[in-house]
């Protein structure tokens, strides 16, 4: 009998380990179900990424493509690619979608310059950038792996298992939205794939653990801390 419990009992810590941590498929491969934007003909599927551009046309104002579900705590990683080098894009996060298409929040920056930067789109600009300006870790063109690690109010931002970003932001939003931008402005190509959510991750990223990646954080620009009311980290 004490085995059958203990056997049971580990199968639903199992199970409610399970469903604590657990990847999410938030694109097939195939088509943009589960996404949308205010105009779609700026996106599309090719060879099993999602592709953001207008061909060699410029592109009027910023462009977002959006996952229908919010997030809180979460993981996400994915390959991207941008043609060329010199334009800009970014994945957004934990943001709100605005009635003219506009995004407010989280910003994990793309841009020459702007490589693994946190941006606060539409709202408090600049709140961390990466330290290596010069992109010695870039590959110019070619697929990048990006990582955005957020765990209450703490987020961290990696690019080719470099970590670019470690903030924490007690007045941060800590749901919304993730959705992906190509920038208005010169004619580009932005390719995402490989896309992975993880809700409520394991706090560890380009092996380090949490004791390791907590070491790195510093405190939101001032003038936009506050005291944080929450229990949460």
């Amino acid at each position: 009998m004490k085995l059958l419990k203990f056997s049971l009992l580990s199968l639903l810590f199992i199970w409610a380990t399970g469903l604590l941590s657990a990847n999410e498929t938030i694109f097939n491969g195939k088509d943009l179900t589960g996404w949308s934007a205010e105009d779609m003909s700026y996106w599309s599927v090719q060879n099993s990424a999602i592709v953001g551009t207008k061909g060699d046309q410029k592109i009027p104002g910023n462009q977002f493509l959006w996952y229908d579900k919010k997030v809180s705590d979460f993981k996400l990683t994915l390959q991207v690619k941008q043609v060329p080098f010199a334009a800009n894009a970014g994945i957004q996060f934990r943001s709100r979608r605005e009635s003219n298409g506009h995004a407010i929040g989280y910003q994990a920056d793309i841009g020459k310059g702007w490589w693994g930067a946190l941006y606060h789109e539409h709202g408090r600009k600049i709140l961390a950038k990466n330290k290596d300006t010069a992109g010695k870790h870039l590959n110019p063109e070619k697929w990048n792996k990006y990582e955005i690690l957020a765990v209450g109010h703490r987020i961290w931002l990696a690019i080719n298992d470099q970590i670019t970003v470690a903030l924490r932001d007690p007045i941060g939003e800590l749901e919304g939205q993730i959705s992906l931008q190509v920038h208005g402005g010169m004619p580009q190509k932005v390719i995402y794939q490989g896309l992975t959510l993880e809700r409520n991750p394991q706090v560890k990223m380009v092996g380090m653990n949490e004791t390791e990646l907590n070491k790195l954080l510093i405190l939101a620009p001032k003038g936009f801390v506050k005291k944080d009311n929450t229990k949460r980290d």
